[in-house]
């Protein structure tokens, strides 16, 4: 009977809202250290600039660009609160007072605020969700940043895909 109970409040605490998130975007999968360190190269971030992570699970690259730029301000969301409090706790220790952390949907931030926005989103939601909010809200010049998956074919006039043959490619759209 215990160990039923300790499986259902399982179920429903962590598989459950771990599940939501990743039908929502893309299941957790933290972006690799060298891959950050990549991303950190590309960044052409200036002084004014805001840095915006669509479901930053435990919040590295939210963490590092902030740690990198420390003139930017930086928020993460994140929709799934277990992977949620990793990325508070990364928040917490990482000490940079323009990081931000938040539980939210992402899918309710206005992108205007944002000159770079990263997100590692499933091809589906970037086609349906993402890369159409991006280009209906984000101001001109701004950039998005996709991890992995490619930027619908629609828009690709407008994208450079970085890495190697062995490489995670970084796929930057530029609103123009």
């Amino acid at each position: 009977m215990l160990v039923e109970y300790i499986i259902s409040i399982f179920i429903i605490f962590i598989l459950f809202p771990l599940a939501i998130a990743g039908k929502s975007m893309a299941p957790w999968v933290p972006t690799r250290k060298a891959d950050v360190t990549r991303l950190l190269e590309l960044l052409d971030i200036r002084q004014g600039d805001r840095f915006f992570e669509i479901w930053c699970g435990d919040g590295r690259v939210s963490a590092a660009v902030a740690k990198k730029f420390p003139q930017v301000k930086v928020l993460g969301i994140e929709i799934a609160y277990p992977i949620f409090f990793i990325a508070k706790l990364r928040q917490a220790f990482c000490g940079n007072p323009n990081l931000s952390i938040k539980l939210a949907n992402a899918f309710k931030q206005d992108f205007s605020a944002y000159s770079h926005v990263y997100v590692y989103g499933m091809p589906d939601k970037m086609a349906e969700k993402i890369v159409p909010k991006f280009m209906k809200e984000a101001r001109q010049w701004s950039k998005l940043y996709s991890y992995v998956f490619s930027i619908p074919d629609e828009y690709r006039k407008n994208v450079i895909s970085y890495g190697e043959e062995n490489q995670a490619k970084i796929h930057v759209l530029e609103k123009k």
